[in-house]
């Protein structure tokens, strides 16, 4: 398996200012070369329920290549704003 980084908080800001929290899973070499990416955006925080499929998925599909990125939404989880 490809080694994998994950980081736990990457915040993306928006036009308003607003920040969303998120988390983002790189396959080897993704910080060289560019690589298609997964956004997972759903209304479910990444650090609650989902973080035990997240840690099993995300991880997997990075080393296949792919950059995995799961969003709080706007108002959810670690994210700013209201929804």
């Amino acid at each position: 398996m490809s080694e994998v980084k994950s980081i736990e908080t990457v915040w993306i800001p928006m036009p308003d200012g607003v920040k969303l929290a998120a988390r983002l899973w790189l396959p080897e070499g993704a910080e060289q070369t560019p690589v298609p990416a997964i956004l997972e955006y759903i209304p479910y925080r990444r650090r609650d329920r989902t973080r035990l499929r997240d840690e099993s998925m995300h991880p997997r599909l990075a080393a296949a290549g792919y950059a995995c990125l799961r969003v709080d939404m706007r108002g959810s989880g670690d994210s700013e704003g209201v929804m």
